[in-house]
């Protein structure tokens, strides 16, 4: 007789062979279970979108190309810049006098496309310009996903405006096999550029800004990107755009960090005792306000430091972290990461070194956590500035960036949350006749933020899909009962009309007739089922073709049928010792596998329950599955 997480084996072979006829089936139903509900993903998943035209009262969004969008699809409307900066030739150089719209984002859903036009369900919450840089990124959706290698946004663009965002939405769990990874993906660090060795002790470079593309010489190096849209003009200098780091001045001045929600470090300043020696370094990148959740933010870039010295492979401020939102029930951390760090400030030998990046945004829309997993936003570190031991000649290392900021739906969880600051780039090869050292600064650390809900419209739109809602139509709705759905609409004038098609749609987007009516002058209700509804998601319209051929739809309507599986629930899930199992439970034995299709543990009941409540063995944490009678669950250890 075996003892622990096994259960007593029977002495007679034909129980023996019973356990083992149940044994293989379960894991043969399990595996195809698993398999027709998990979905393999990795590398960019999302679709960016550059917006041309918001036209906020019929909830349509005019975009560049609508190419990977399609109807039912989430998406999320995000405006990237757009603030308004004090640009006086002062300290207060980038200081935000106006947020605007920048920052503002949303979670929608596609009604329908016509040409260019991206119509919503819902009311366009937030104002928008797209002067700005509004994109909208499609959300994949699954109903369970497995990450089998780095899921990543497609990079930051800012000519196009795209990019920096990795989103997915899943109905039940997120599996990490691989981590999700959006570091350096967000606003660009100051570009390195070589300067001319010109510079002056008598008429320094005092300015907050210069044109970074003069190079003979580059009285300051590039900003770091952020919020704000900088002029070419303003493009290079000490002071810091919004959240941007400010760049080092002439001559070999250190670059500053990023910030997001709290500021940048400032960059190292120049401490030659011989030679140009004027301390003139990169400021800080300035904390932005998220005005109470409603707005997002990627990380800033990190300043450049100024560069008179060919330096090998050179690099300039590190870009910051990028946008993370992920949307589950349950995520299965695996010990893998989610992050959206900023990147280290570009290194310096005989320079000034670049500032770090600004931490990125994580939205950890998720109910229960599984496993160990890290979750991180931090600030990058400012760049080493290697002095190379030269008679009386140190120059500044870059600052820190900003740590980031994770939201989580409600409290933190117990994994591993970082947000930690960039260190300040250290100087090293100092010489000892050289000044004191102004050395760089670190950045603040960033922001932890519980009981989060991200921002969504609930007003359905008032012209249901704009121009797709015919004025024929008084209402639509579909109902689920008895295994059938059955779809009701009413007709303000139907002797317009010629006929009516019924349209249904899966999880693939593509519409199939399921019905046709013929309209009838003196009839304004009419009605039709579904016989055959597929299991899970299933979404409705009516095609109108009026007498002169026009044509028009319905609203679409969603339906959600439970499979056999879905009429037992478990809870908690995640779990420690006991579950409680309720639904049709009408079988009399439950048997409990792992993954590997072993039987680790079964349970006779009494049959004909709606609840039972089930003491589980001593297990390991993990996933396991749980087979009651012809139902197979998911069971998550922690």
């Amino acid at each position: 007789m075996k003892t622990g997480n096994s259960f007593p084996i029977s002495p007679y072979p034909v129980r023996s062979k019973l356990i083992q006829f149940f044994t293989l089936a379960a894991f043969i139903f399990l595996s195809q279970f698993l398999r027709a509900q998990t979905t393999s993903i990795s590398g960019i998943v999302n679709s960016y979108h550059k917006a041309v035209e918001i036209i906020a009262a019929k909830a349509c969004v005019r975009v560049s190309s609508t190419a990977g969008l399609a109807n039912n699809d989430k998406v999320m409307l995000i405006q990237m810049k757009g603030a308004s900066i004090n640009t006086s030739n002062s300290a207060s150089f980038g200081d935000t006098t106006n947020l605007n719209e920048a920052g503002n984002y949303e979670i929608n859903t596609v009604c329908n496309i016509v040409g260019d036009s991206v119509f919503l369900v819902y009311m366009i919450k937030n104002q928008y310009s797209v002067a700005g840089k509004v994109q909208m990124v499609r959300i994949p959706q699954y109903y369970s996903a497995n990450i089998i290698d780095t899921l990543k946004p497609a990079p930051w663009n800012n000519t196009t405006g795209t990019g920096g965002v990795v989103a997915i939405i899943a109905e039940q769990d997120i599996i990490l096999n691989a981590p999700v990874y959006a570091d350096s993906s967000g606003f660009r660090g100051g570009e390195y550029r070589l300067s001319d060795g010109t510079c002056s002790n008598f008429f320094p470079s005092t300015d907050y800004f210069y044109d970074a593309n003069l190079l003979t010489p580059q009285n300051g190096s590039f900003k770091g990107e952020g919020v704000a849209i900088v002029a070419s003009a303003q493009s290079g200098g000490r002071g810091a755009p919004a959240n941007g780091g400010g760049g080092g001045n002439n001559h070999n001045n250190g670059g500053a960090g990023g910030a997001n929600l709290t500021a940048g470090g400032n960059g190292g300043g120049n401490s030659s005792s011989v030679g140009c020696r004027t301390t003139l370094e990169g400021l800080g990148g300035k904390k932005l306000s998220s005005h109470g959740g409603s707005k997002i933010f990627f990380g800033g870039g990190g300043g450049a430091g100024h560069s008179n010295f060919n330096f090998p492979n050179p690099k300039g401020g590190g870009n910051g972290g990028g946008i993370v939102f992920l949307q589950a029930i349950n995520l299965v951390g695996n010990s893998r990461k989610i992050a959206a760090n900023g990147r280290v400030g570009g290194a310096s030998l005989g320079d000034g070194a670049s500032g770090g990046g600004a931490g990125g945004t994580i939205i950890m829309n998720i109910n229960n956590y599984s496993g160990a997993v890290t979750i991180e936003a931090n600030g990058g570190q400012g760049g080493t500035a290697n002095d190379g031991g030269n008679v009386g000649r140190c120059y500044g290392a870059g600052g820190g960036g900003g740590g980031g900021v994770i939201y989580f739906k409600g409290s933190a969880p117990a994994v591993t949350v970082t947000v930690t600051s960039g260190p300040a780039g250290p100087e090293i090869g100092r010489e000892a006749s050289c000044n004191p050292i102004v050395p760089a600064i670190a950045g603040a650390a960033g922001q932890v933020v519980p009981n989060y809900s991200y921002q969504t419209s609930t007003s359905i739109a008032s012209t249901s899909c704009g121009i797709l809602l015919p004025v024929e139509l008084v209402y639509f709705a579909a109902k689920y009962e008895n295994g059938i759905t059955k779809l009701d609409w009413k007709i303000g004038d139907p002797e317009s009309l010629d006929y009516f098609i019924v349209e249904r749609a899966t999880s693939d987007n593509q519409w199939i007739a399921i019905d046709q009516h013929k309209a009838t002058s003196s009839i304004e209700i009419y009605s039709a089922i579904d016989p055959s509804p597929v299991t899970h998601n299933n979404f409705y319209r009516i095609k109108i073709v009026s007498k002169s051929e026009d044509v028009s739809y319905s609203s679409i309507q969603k339906i959600f049928v439970p499979s056999v599986n879905d009429r037992i629930t478990i809870f908690p899930n995640p779990a420690t010792n006991k579950i409680r199992v309720t639904g049709d439970i009408s079988f009399s034995e439950m048997h409990l596998f792992d993954l590997n299709g072993n039987l680790l543990w079964q349970k006779k009941t009494n049959g004909a329950q709606n609840v039972l409540d089930i003491d589980l063995p001593d297990l390991s944490a993990g996933v396991y599955v749980l087979r009651i009678g012809d139902s197979v669950k998911k069971v998550i250890i922690r």
